[in-house]
């Protein structure tokens, strides 16, 4: 009950404030998404239809405040966004599994053309760091969850740290694979926004959150959240090269681990070196995208639609190689991969404009360290990074339409543009 009341109050307070400011509904309706209070409660907001509420006025202070908004004059954005949602829709009417397709498909859609105004709302920087702030708290709510509670000795392989049973984040390897891919928005700011310079509290809960952050890689002990780190690290070389600084933070991300994480999390680890060749998790994925590689031979240009991995059950032992390890399932598997997840389901025309998505947010990030650089040239390539990272732990789990990337791309064509006031 008490937890209802405060993030009632929290939704009244960006309901009250976004009438006349579409950057605050936009804060508004991605908090209400990212935390889905209405599926978590055990209170008077259960089952609620907040995220319907949320939305709906949304674009009612989009066409109230038409006169406040910035239409992006990048015609690659508009190509690229209005082509990927043109796209999807008509892979999912020619989909395999209808009865099922739709069901993807009405989130899809709804996180696409979400994402799609979000640079019309976000005219000025104060608006880029507000909006990314909001992010930050509602995944760090999770992260908080998940940390506290490897702290308290919980967590394990499989173990759901949040407690959340269907949400889209609580599954082990996405929630460790966010979690690392938070770490550079967190760092950038700390050091960047105006807020973090402003009030001190905003500094320590980056750093609380960073640390957080590898508490639940541990936690899950998922594999993806150590190569999601391993590729941050890489990052962090290839951008400071070596220095003293950059060379202790990294040598406290190991000794951190090392103080808090169990045994069973080093065993997992040291699992990896013979992943692909005796384990049937690892060989089950190989072996899922050699399929869709064939499978899409026959659908080339919009692929099964969604769900379509439905398709290979049954059937992936006549795609085994050698000694691998027999896969058995009488159900499909999925595609554990961001980018043959979109191949399989929206053809190599969706992947092409899916690889667009990713390097135009590139490109936009690369433009706005070179045209402002500064402080907000350092929170640019946070969203770079973060892009980089997500995609890396994306290799092994089938997040592509997830809300993150698209956000990113948003938020990454309005820091390019951003006044900064």
């Amino acid at each position: 009950m008490v937890t209802d009341i405060f993030m009632s109050l929290i939704l009244l307070a960006l309901m009250f404030y976004s009438f006349t400011r579409p950057h605050v509904a936009a804060c508004m309706a991605v908090w209400i998404n990212l935390v889905k209070p209405q599926n978590t409660s055990f209170a008077f907001l259960a089952g609620q239809p907040l995220s319907l509420i949320t939305t709906a006025l949304f674009f009612l202070v989009l066409i109230f405040n038409f006169n406040k908004l910035r239409v992006p004059k990048s015609k690659t954005y508009h190509f690229i966004m209005i082509g990927f949602m043109v796209w999807v829709t008509i892979a999912s009417f020619l989909g395999e599994y209808q009865n099922v397709v739709w069901i993807k498909y009405d989130f899809v859609i709804k996180t696409l053309i979400f994402a799609y105004f979000i640079p019309f709302t976000l005219t000025k920087r104060a608006h880029v760091e507000m909006f990314l702030w909001i992010c930050v708290a509602s995944f760090g709510l999770f992260l908080f969850m998940a940390g506290i509670k490897t702290l308290l000795g919980g967590g394990g392989y499989g173990v759901s740290l949040i407690g959340i049973g269907g949400f889209m984040y609580s599954e082990g390897s996405t929630l460790a694979s966010l979690a690392v891919c938070l770490i550079p928005l967190f760092v950038a700011l700390k050091s960047s926004s105006k807020i973090a310079q402003s009030w001190s509290a905003f500094r320590w809960l980056s750093l609380a959150y960073s640390a957080l952050s590898l508490l639940t890689v541990v936690g899950t002990q998922a594999r993806t959240g150590l190569v999601a780190l391993a590729a941050y690290i890489g990052l962090l070389l290839k951008k400071h090269k070596i220095n003293f600084k950059v060379f202790l933070a990294i040598c406290m991300i190991p000794l951190l681990i090392y103080t808090v994480a169990p045994k069973s999390w080093f065993y997992r680890m040291s699992s990896i070196e013979d992943a692909t060749t005796s384990e049937k998790s690892a060989i089950g994925r190989i072996v899922v995208w050699r399929w869709t590689l064939d499978y899409v031979s026959h659908r080339p240009f919009f692929g099964g639609g969604f769900y379509s991995y439905n398709a290979n059950a049954g059937i992936l032992h006549h795609y085994q190689q050698g000694d691998e390890i027999e896969i058995k399932q009488r159900g499909g598997k999925a595609f554990h991969n961001i980018f043959f997840e979109v191949l399989g389901e929206t053809g190599y025309g969706g992947l092409f404009l899916f690889l667009s998505i990713l390097l135009h947010t590139i490109l936009l990030n690369r433009r706005t360290i070179k045209r402002l650089g500064g402080e907000v040239g350092v929170i640019g390539g946070a969203l770079s990074h973060s892009l980089i990272i997500y995609c890396v732990g994306g290799l092994f789990i089938g997040v592509a339409f997830y809300p993150w990337i698209y956000y990113l791309y948003g938020v990454s064509l309005a820091l390019s543009t951003v006044e900064e006031s």
